[in-house]
């Protein structure tokens, strides 16, 4: 096949390379990462914001080392997980984890603390989704 418009061939070829991009089963934050990463062992990210968008379906996302992780809101099948290492959310004046997934997905926050700073609306609010499982610690709310 050949193309007339050069436009449009690299339309399509940007589309397929967009394509091949895949989202990691596993990512990790730190405290030292960067959002701007992949989100890997040895890259990781900022926030549990910055990992979601990277993290598959059903994925989990680790925390390598103590810090405030913030806010996030899931919109699917995945695990936060701060096992081994003491992860937070710092969420004053608003809520630490907005759940707003597809009916049949299962959300898996553990071994993190959300802390409201004695402002904080909610730990969790859970807007939808098929199942949440929440070990965590919560304080400090209105």
């Amino acid at each position: 096949m050949t193309f007339k418009s050069p436009v449009l061939a690299a339309l399509l070829f940007l589309g397929f390379v967009a394509v091949a991009q895949a989202q990691a089963t596993r990512t990790w934050v730190s405290g030292i990462g960067d959002d701007a990463n992949p989100c890997s062992r040895t890259a990781p990210c900022k926030t549990f914001a910055g990992a979601i968008s990277k993290t598959a379906v059903g994925g989990e996302i680790n925390a390598i080392d103590p810090g405030g992780y913030g806010a996030v809101t899931i919109t699917k099948s995945i695990t936060i997980d701060g096992g081994g290492t003491f992860a937070s959310i710092l969420a004053a004046g608003t809520t630490g984890i907005i759940v707003n997934a597809a009916p049949s997905d299962i959300v898996t926050i553990r071994n993190v603390s959300i802390d409201g700073a004695n402002t904080g609306t909610n730990g969790i609010r859970f807007m939808a989704g098929g199942a949440l499982r929440q070990p965590v610690q919560i304080s400090s709310l209105l």
